[in-house]
């Protein structure tokens, strides 16, 4: 923002926009190594998976320097909780 003169909304948007090509970038190679000899199938799963668990994780806030319990709720919901 201070480079640029941006605004908080701006660089926001902007920042969203380098997520969303670094997941094309992703997908595009996750599609890549499961037909690639180099890693098992299920290695790459679980590499991709992790990576989108952070995403969700650290969507909205950090998770660590909020005092709501909005992160550990969700954590719980993915793996604890019974769906």
């Amino acid at each position: 923002m201070n480079d640029t003169d941006a605004s908080e909304q701006e660089a926001r948007q902007y920042i969203k926009d380098l997520i969303m090509e670094l997941w094309k970038k992703m997908n595009e190679e996750v599609h890549a190594l499961n037909n690639s000899p180099l890693f098992c199938k299920g290695f790459v799963e679980i590499v991709s998976i992790l990576a989108r668990i952070s995403h969700t994780v650290y969507q909205h806030r950090d998770g660590h320097t909020i005092e709501e319990h909005e992160t550990k709720d969700r954590v719980l919901s993915l793996f604890i909780k019974a769906v």
